[in-house]
């Protein structure tokens, strides 16, 4: 019975072993993966095309084809979005559509746009969209911008585990791609681009444009102007 120790002991650091190897099997197999390009082929993802913010009921949507390493599409979400958020989203007038359109002469926009897909698993897209925007410079200069990106999920508060495993899968890459899919069906070369209910926009509108196209769609209704005695 003696020897039944050094047995166990020896079966025990095996499957130590057994586990451990696999794990390293496992992130190597991760490691060697082709480099991720706005052309990597992934199955496309079924459903609705974009991210939406605002309600359902908007009579009027504001469909934008973004690349996260357009400096316009940056400069847009940076001056231009957030005052469209405050003064017309929140009214329930209009809705907004993000479609992932990361451009082939960007090599680390498809990082970007995987990890704001990523984040969108854990409903908060918004917060690191902004976050990738408003430090553009950042990721795009940097030799990680991988590393750079996962310090943008944990700063918004993402399950970090989940969002490793989402990267590293590549898991949402199939729905970019759908949406990417989707502007080159339209024609879309460049970006950003933006279509009102479903027409195309022939410039990149400001707040106040965009204010006046809900207003000749869907006048807001409020209350009589006091009238003067």
């Amino acid at each position: 019975m003696a020897a039944g120790k050094p047995l166990t002991r020896f079966y025990l650091a095996l499957a130590v072993i057994a586990v451990v190897g696999g794990a390293l099997i496992a992130r190597s197999a991760m490691k060697r993966q082709p480099p991720l390009t706005a052309d990597t082929v992934a199955p496309l993802a079924t459903g609705p095309r974009g991210v939406v913010l605002g309600s359902d009921s908007a009579p009027v949507e504001l469909m934008e084809f973004s690349d996260f390493e357009c400096p316009w599409c940056a400069r847009y979400d940076v001056l231009q979005m957030p005052d469209i958020r405050q003064r017309i989203v929140s009214t329930g007038r209009l809705r907004i559509r993000f479609v992932h359109f990361p451009l082939s002469i960007h090599q680390k926009s498809p990082y970007a746009h995987l990890a704001a897909a990523c984040a969108n698993e854990q409903g908060r897209f918004w917060d690191m969209a902004d976050t990738i925007f408003g430090n553009q410079d950042e990721w795009v200069e940097s030799t990680n911008p991988a590393g750079v990106l996962e310090g943008y999920a944990r700063r918004v508060g993402l399950d970090m585990d989940r969002y490793r495993s989402c990267v590293q899968e590549r898991r949402t890459w199939g729905r970019v791609m759908a949406d990417k899919q989707l502007g080159d069906s339209l024609g879309v070369s460049g970006t950003p681009t933006f279509y009102v209910n479903g027409r195309l926009w022939p410039d990149v509108p400001s707040a106040d444009q965009v204010l006046h196209i809900v207003d000749s769609i869907a006048p807001q209704r409020g209350p009589a102007p006091a009238r003067s005695r």
